[in-house]
């Protein structure tokens, strides 16, 4: 049996923030972030660099240190494989869902 392209986590990774989120029913921060790599034995930066692109899709927000709404330099992400450590200490705010009146 082929496959038809690659599997691609982001509908789970989506899933799964929005279930932190609502779980902690707060911000996500950094040591959330850790945590849910920790127990579904995934990168972080996998966490991260989806909450970016979601971020810079604007269905999530980032919030700096002051709870200031805050873009993130999408250069971050161009042409590497992967965000270095540096690059994820850098965030040190927190994530939140953008809510949709419906």
């Amino acid at each position: 049996m082929s496959r038809h392209g690659p599997l691609s986590l982001k509908p789970f990774l989506i899933s799964l923030l929005r279930e932190a989120y609502d779980d902690k029913q707060g911000n996500l921060q950094m040591s959330d972030l850790k945590a849910l790599a920790a127990e579904y034995s995934m990168r972080l930066d996998d966490i991260v660099s989806t909450l970016i692109g979601l971020t810079n899709e604007g269905g999530w927000c980032y919030q700096d240190e002051n709870g200031q709404s805050m873009a993130i330099d999408s250069e971050l992400l161009q042409g590497r494989g992967r965000l270095s450590e540096s690059d994820l200490e850098k965030l040190s705010g927190a994530w939140r869902p953008i809510m949709v009146e419906g």
